[in-house]
């Protein structure tokens, strides 16, 4: 192979591009029955916004969606709280949105760790959020589009279910 027509680089290095990546903002979605609650943050795990609730029909996601932009630069976690995550995850999932189920006890075990006393509903999205960028939770539990949650999501666009 002729080296002279390529362009000089650092040994060992992959010739990969060096180029502005976007900013990625990861999402965090404390799921309940009625209302929701959504937290931004950026890649540093700053907040880009307050918690914001917003309620479990075509208004509140509606007004999810305006929250959250486009969905190339958009990173989802929530929850698998009982039933409740299923027709947010099938709204998410078609508007695509790169998706994460966290296992409620791996979000637990991480809040804990940062000794927070206080639970609410705005902390507990920003702590989804959070963990969410950290790899500990990004990895095993948080299987993007796992097979049971695709298989949810499908379902639910196939019926036609949607927000109530």
């Amino acid at each position: 192979m002729d080296k002279h027509g390529h362009e000089a680089r650092l040994r060992g290095s992959q010739g990969r591009s060096y180029e502005l990546e976007r900013n990625m903002r990861f999402v965090g979605i404390d799921i309940g029955s009625e209302k929701h609650v959504v937290a931004i943050v950026d890649e540093a795990g700053k907040p880009v916004c307050k918690p914001t609730p917003f309620s479990e029909d075509a208004s509140g996601y509606d007004r999810l969606r305006s929250l959250l932009g486009e969905p190339a630069d958009v990173f989802v976690a929530m929850e698998a709280t009982g039933h409740y995550w299923q027709n947010l995850f099938a709204f998410l999932f078609a508007a695509g949105f790169q998706i994460a189920l966290l296992n409620p006890m791996r979000t637990s075990r991480f809040a804990a760790e940062d000794l927070r006393r206080a639970k609410t509903d705005a902390l507990d999205a920003v702590g989804i959020a959070v963990c969410s960028t950290e790899a500990a939770c990004s990895d095993a539990d948080a299987r993007c589009c796992d097979a049971r949650a695709a298989r949810a999501g499908a379902s639910a666009r196939s019926t036609g279910a949607g927000p109530r």
